[in-house]
């Protein structure tokens, strides 16, 4: 589903220069229980002309330093990512061992460069060169550094200036001519931490970027990618003069990127092709309203082509003749875009070839208008007033919402090789993406026993479908008891039903038989049963004091729980929980309870409208599980007769 970019996808690299040095304990006073640290960290870049074409090269060093015997077998290996835009030149790694009051130097022995494997893509042409740090021991500084040529500066990846372990140093230098005009984007500058410094040197141009006393990038459960949150440095050139001394256009504007990705498609579907016609007229027979007409085309390619990415080189932009994807049946991204814009084509439809960044980026082509910018390629379908986008790498997504990796983003459309149109992708609303839960239960001698059944729409349902693809057997049932585990532990499956309702709006249905021994509790003559069966909701609360990191939260949503309880003879209702309700802008939910013919139910409402929650807003998620934990817990009491 993604192109993937050897200059663009965000390796972080480690890089560094040699500055003062500084003991094990000077680093653990500024990061105190720490196992590793970063000494320095420096990528000098060079941007000159070539053939009278830019091209840079990069000299990357690092120093690590370690700082107790926990980082020994966990920093001793260290890879360097490198491809077809990036090739490396030079490599050179040793360990400065401690041996008294000086340092004796081992060097890397052997170093091995294979294939770097990739999840989601079957073959590209990534390799790691990789190697271990000999003699690494308390107090010993691993040193590496190695150079890259930039074969297309175009894909010059992001500088980041924090890493896996805290950074004491971090410098990151460019230099380029005076009459190349190069600008630079800072992302998560917080507190200003990144100092830029510019000065002219002869006919060069110098930026130099550097920070101190970075702490490491800390893992968090859905937190959203690193750009969002790390500091780093983008480096954009504008233009530069050539050897008749003409400023020449590069990549400065949104029309240049385009002109650029635009150039990829100038022979693609050139040709006529019989049996693509006949495969569009068949596929829209006997249909008039085009909107059916498009859906009928990606439904097909969405069952008949499988997704496979190859990428290579070039291949990470150039689609394959769409006449070629459909003989083959398989395809990645791009392939998928040739062939349902030809198809949206040939049935007369307004179809285009789309650029657009997943949710994993969060630049905006007017704000970063490079090639970091998108990582995917879709196509786009306009009838009258409606812009359709059409994935075909995603075999469950509903036609006429955007797939949920894409909400919000910027599609960059294009019409010819010079015409074309940005359109914000709508972010699908809450009540579109929900689950409907109905639960039956009684009160047996051994606990509760009852029957679930469960409405899975929107992206839940494509989501639940896309799981099912590949779970046969026992694993089928290990997946819908998961999903539908009520009252606690002790839960027991019993019989269970997958149905898969409406090919056209993915939505699924589960039904099972249950039962969960020693759910409620006896006191005397009174029997307390808690009616909120489902406890996904009531989560912990976010830690404001430690999380410095979004919640991404995929895609808004809905949860419709409704349980049901038959009041067993010999029993009276004596206590219901009062109804609750509590809500802000981005979260809210509400808790009723009825009684009726002997039966007592309670309908629990869950709603998340945010996609993505910021460290300045946690406070919303917080108050809402407050006030979710306290009602949640709230029971039924029946009285024995």
């Amino acid at each position: 589903m993604i192109i993937k970019r050897i200059g663009v996808v965000f390796l972080f690299l480690l890089s560094a220069t040699l500055m003062n040095a500084q003991s094990v304990e000077e680093v653990l006073k500024i990061f105190p229980g720490e196992n590793a640290a970063m000494l320095n960290q420096v990528r000098d870049t060079k941007i000159y002309l070539k053939n009278n074409q830019p091209v840079a090269e990069s000299r990357e060093e690092a120093e690590i330093i370690i700082l107790n015997d926990k980082a020994i077998g966990i920093y001793n290996k260290y890879k360097i990512f490198h491809g077809s835009f990036n090739e490396l030149k030079e490599v050179e790694a040793f360990t400065r061992v401690p041996d008294g009051t000086k340092f004796k130097t081992v060097k890397v022995a052997n170093m091995k460069t294979q294939q770097s494997r990739s999840n989601g893509v079957f073959y590209d042409d990534t390799k790691e060169t990789i190697f271990d740090f000999p003699s690494i021991i308390t107090g010993a500084i691993a040193n590496v550094k190695h150079t890259e040529f930039h074969k297309d500066v175009h894909l010059l990846s992001p500088f980041y200036l924090s890493s896996y372990m805290p950074v004491v140093n971090t410098k990151f230098t460019v230099s380029f001519p005076s009459d190349m005009v190069v600008n630079y984007i800072l992302k998560n500058n917080l507190n200003n931490s990144i100092k830029v410094k510019e000065t002219k040197k002869g006919k060069q141009t110098v930026y130099d970027f550097t920070a101190t006393n970075i702490k490491s990038r800390t893992s968090f459960s859905n937190a959203p990618s690193a750009p969002y949150y790390e500091p780093h440095v983008i480096i954009q050139i504008v233009s530069y003069k050539d050897e008749d001394g003409k400023q020449v256009n590069f990549l400065g504007s949104v029309d240049d990127l385009y002109k650029w990705n635009a150039a990829f498609l100038k022979d693609i579907n050139t040709k006529p092709s019989p049996v693509l016609k006949h495969l569009a007229d068949s596929l829209t027979a006997n249909i008039f309203l085009e909107k059916e007409k498009a859906r009928a085309i990606y439904s097909w390619v969405q069952d008949h082509i499988k997704y496979v990415a190859f990428e290579e080189g070039l291949e990470g932009f150039i689609p394959r003749q769409a006449a070629d994807v459909c003989a083959k049946r398989y395809g990645d991204c791009k392939d998928m875009s040739s062939l349902l814009t030809e198809l949206l084509k040939l049935a007369g439809l307004k179809g285009y070839f789309t650029w657009i960044g997943t949710r994993l980026i969060p630049y905006d082509y007017n704000d970063v208008p490079l090639p970091i910018t998108d990582n995917h390629m879709i196509s786009t379908v306009n009838i009258g007033d409606e812009w359709i986008f059409l994935d075909g790498t995603d075999p469950n997504c509903i036609f006429g919402n955007p797939p949920k990796a894409i909400q919000g983003k910027q599609a960059l459309i294009g019409f010819n090789a010079n015409e074309y149109k940005i359109i914000r992708v709508p972010e699908i609303s809450m009540e579109k993406n929900y689950v409907s839960d109905s639960t039956i239960v009684s009160i047996t001698d051994k606990g509760i026993k009852g029957s679930t059944t469960v409405h899975y729409n929107g992206y839940f349902g494509a989501d639940a479908l896309n799981s099912l693809l590949y779970y046969t057997g026992n694993d089928v049932r290990d997946y819908v008891k998961g999903r539908l585990v009520k009252g606690n532990n002790k839960f027991i499956m019993n019989t269970y039903e997958v149905n898969k309702i409406s090919a056209s709006d993915k939505t699924v249905n589960i039904k099972t038989s249950f039962e969960v021994p020693d759910y409620g509790k006896t006191i005397g003559d009174e029997m307390y049963i808690n009616l909120n069966l489902d406890r996904t909701y009531n989560s912990s609360l976010l830690d404001t004091s430690k999380r410095r990191v979004g919640v991404d939260n995929e895609f808004k949503f809905q949860v419709k729980n409704y349980t049901e309880l038959t009041v067993p003879e010999g029993f009276a209702i004596s206590s219901i929980p009062a109804n609750h309700a509590y809500k802000n802008e981005f979260y809210g939910f509400s808790i009723k309870y009825k009684e009726h013919a002997g039966k007592v139910s309670s309908t629990f409402e869950f709603n998340s409208d945010i996609m993505i929650l910021l460290p300045k807003d946690f406070d919303k998620w917080n108050q809402v599980m407050k006030e979710l934990g306290v009602q949640i817990k709230k029971q039924l009491v029946l009285k024995k007769l």
